[in-house]
């Protein structure tokens, strides 16, 4: 009884291998053609990525000379700002030392921006 079994299974195994077997040599050409557009639409999508990713370092590179070149500009401002305060602090002491008076440094600092907020 136990090598009918065998038998059987045995048969029933060759008979089920044989025709995968021959499916499957005839179907390589398909699986070759499936693994070629798949690796083309990979291809693709890899080359998308990469041209926004580029986009996106290009983009934020720009930014970046934008806020250095705006910290630039401020920088410039302020230093113009405090040479011009200290030139009217200068002015300020001067007329101030001619007729004698003395002021303090806070004092000549609300004195000129007080002159140059009229």
């Amino acid at each position: 009884m136990i090598s009918a079994a065998r038998l059987v299974s045995s048969r029933i195994a060759r008979s089920n291998l044989a025709p995968r077997a021959v499916t499957a040599v005839g179907s390589t050409r398909q699986m070759n053609a499936l693994g070629d557009k798949l690796a083309s639409k990979e291809k693709v999508e890899e080359d998308r990525y990469i041209r926004a990713r580029e986009a996106e370092l290009a983009e934020a590179k720009a930014k970046a000379a934008g806020a250095e070149a705006k910290a630039k500009e401020l920088e410039a401002k302020s230093a113009e700002l405090v040479a011009k305060n200290n030139a009217a602090m200068n002015d300020v002491a001067n007329m101030l030392a001619t007729t004698g008076d003395v002021v303090s440094e806070a004092g000549l600092a609300n004195l000129v921006d007080w002159k140059h907020s009229s």
